[in-house]
């Protein structure tokens, strides 16, 4: 029998729950170049869709419950249920209570006491293995919170990260030090708290204006990171806000 392999705290997966699925799909398999590939049926939720680069799966799609499109991050836990109680001890609302689902494992969705929304997974396979990402796989999240004490202060509880300060003075969270980290963090500036990730890209420029081509809104049109990289944010066409990371040279 194979062992699983767990990583508590990573971030292993991601969601876009999206207005349009249709349009979506387009949007995100020209832009990107992904495949997006039918998976499961939800009933009334619809088709739960594996998008790939290549042929490693990063993430899912599906139709939205609510009446906006966003992404999703979903972090390893190895107990949903007590983090869950954790985190609602801590001030949190639950969004969906811990669920066993059958060839997924027991999933969870909380929205943090600032109104972030994240989500946690018991993998019922084991966890996916951490490499380095490449051109148009997912990677990294960042937290917008107006109280980056008090989102500290949840995280490293409901979580078990630990806080540190980045190479550009910024509060990271992280499993192991600064080596392991998992998120950034930062004040919210014009809009609701949320947590967000990243597509890789070769370039920030031609990656961010194919999007805008292809009826994306440039929210942030570049920014540098010193010694990690430079970031651009946009809204895809159906209002899903994700960032672009070009690595800086290693």
């Amino acid at each position: 029998m194979t062992e699983k392999n767990y990583t508590p705290g990573r971030v292993t997966w991601r969601e876009l729950m999206t207005t349009d699925v249709d349009r979506a799909k387009a949007f995100y398999s020209e832009c990107f170049n992904w495949k997006i590939e039918a998976g499961m049926d939800m009933g009334e939720a619809g088709t739960y869709f594996m998008v790939k680069a290549g042929e490693k799966p990063i993430c899912g799609l599906m139709k939205s419950p609510a009446p906006m499109s966003f992404w999703g991050s979903v972090v390893s836990v190895v107990d949903p249920d007590a983090a869950v109680a954790k985190a609602v001890e801590l001030g949190a609302t639950v969004m969906l209570p811990p669920t066993s689902m059958p060839g997924v494992g027991r999933y969870a969705t909380i929205s943090d006491a600032d109104g972030a929304t994240i989500s946690m997974l018991r993998d019922e396979k084991g966890d996916p293995a951490m490499d380095m990402p490449k051109v148009s796989e997912l990677f990294w999240e960042s937290l917008s919170t107006s109280d980056v004490a008090r989102a500290t202060a949840f995280y490293t509880q409901v979580f078990d990260w630990k806080a540190v300060i980045g190479a550009n003075g910024t509060t990271m969270f992280s499993i192991d030090g600064p080596e392991g980290g998992v998120a950034d963090v930062q004040v919210a500036q014009g809009q609701p708290p949320n947590w967000m990730t990243y597509v890789v890209v070769e370039k920030i420029e031609s990656g961010r204006d194919r999007a805008e081509r292809l009826g994306a809104k440039v929210l942030a049109p570049l920014f540098e990171l010193p010694s990690l990289g430079r970031v651009a944010v946009i809204a895809d066409p159906t209002g899903a806000v994700i960032g672009l990371f070009e690595p800086g040279p290693r």
